[in-house]
């Protein structure tokens, strides 16, 4: 083959630029559903996201009314009622009211208790003082006979 010899196509033009536009075309629709799949990701993680940081905020909300509830119970008076409060001590200015149920009016005197009843008393379900009273009696007191 010399140089003057031509080589001809076996592939006219229109074809070689229809084939073109297809590879092209294929090209796009390609990367187009390639890109899809990052772009539904971003939308996912933007929206785990947001709800993140609103439970951020509602948390900080919290810690902030939890800081001023902290700063409010150093006050002196404060700590004064929750100490009163935990030992169950009354300041003395206040006013103690009891209600006063049926062993509250019994007597405590171990000479107007009849001891000897006691060592046949029967516990019984729904009355605690009264099985108190009958467990004092029987073991821890012991009257002299």
């Amino acid at each position: 083959m010399n140089r003057n010899t031509q080589v001809i196509s076996s592939i006219s033009r229109k074809a070689r630029l229809n084939i073109t536009s297809v590879v092209f075309i294929v090209f796009i629709i390609v990367s187009a559903i390639v890109s899809i799949n990052p772009i539904v990701t971003m939308i996912s993680k933007r929206n785990q996201i947001s709800s993140l940081q609103s439970k951020l905020n509602a948390s900080r909300k919290e810690n902030i009314g939890l800081l001023a509830l902290e700063k409010s119970l150093y006050d002196s008076v404060a700590v004064e009622q929750e100490g009163l409060k935990q030992f169950n001590i009354v300041p003395p200015e206040d006013r103690i009211v009891y209600n006063v149920t049926e062993i509250d009016k019994l007597k405590r005197d171990s000479s107007a208790y009849d001891a000897q009843s006691e060592e046949n008393a029967v516990y019984s379900n729904n009355n605690l003082w009264e099985n108190m009273k009958i467990l004092y009696y029987k073991e821890i007191y012991k009257p002299d006979n």
